[in-house]
């Protein structure tokens, strides 16, 4: 969920020595100047979503799927190959005795089956709209658009081995994290 502290809460299990993987890093890297990835998505969305140099304009790209539910997925269908196979290269490749996907989309690309244990970070929908538009500088309503199309908690809920709310005080979600770290290192 977009604004629930995801970031935060991988920051905390760098610190107690996971390795992370950022997936939202390799979306940005699949789609760079050249890639295929990238010529896939200007194939299927046009070169309007193209800057003048031939990069991606994010912009442009998030103002067609954030409107669009079937477009949403068309580029899904085009990104999650490209990301699914990253991952799997920098698992198979890593010395880290634990590893954690910082993976929005883990049910949508179908990387959860990679996953011994599932924790998801979430929030009430006022307090994410409220982190969202003061961290990305947008208006409520663009706020609200992005989270109607993300998965509401109870789909989280249901497919996580631990559910994390973030509704507190940063202490008390430090806490909780913390406390989740801990569980998986002694259970492993």
């Amino acid at each position: 969920m977009s604004g629930a502290g995801k970031s935060t809460a991988c920051k905390l299990f760098r610190q107690a020595g996971f390795e992370i993987i950022d997936c939202d890093i390799i979306c940005r890297e699949i789609v760079e100047k050249g890639k295929p990835c990238l010529k896939e998505i200007s194939a299927a969305f046009g070169n309007e979503i193209l800057t003048d140099d031939g990069s991606l304009n994010r912009h442009a790209l998030g103002k067609i799927i954030f409107s669009d539910s079937h477009k949403r997925l068309k580029l899904n269908g085009i990104m999650y190959p490209y990301v699914s196979y990253s991952i799997i290269k920098k698992l198979v490749y890593s010395n880290a005795k634990y590893s954690v996907l910082d993976a929005p989309t883990l049910f949508e690309s179908g990387m959860e089956t990679v996953c011994d244990i599932i924790v998801s970070v979430a929030a009430d929908k006022n307090i994410l709209i409220g982190r969202i538009v003061k961290r990305d500088g947008i208006s409520e309503e663009l706020a609200e658009k992005r989270l109607d199309s993300q998965h509401d908690i109870y789909f989280y809920k249901e497919r996580s081995d631990f559910l994390l709310m973030n509704n507190g005080s940063e202490k008390e979600f430090f806490e909780e994290v913390n406390k989740t770290i801990n569980f998986i290192k002694e259970s492993k």
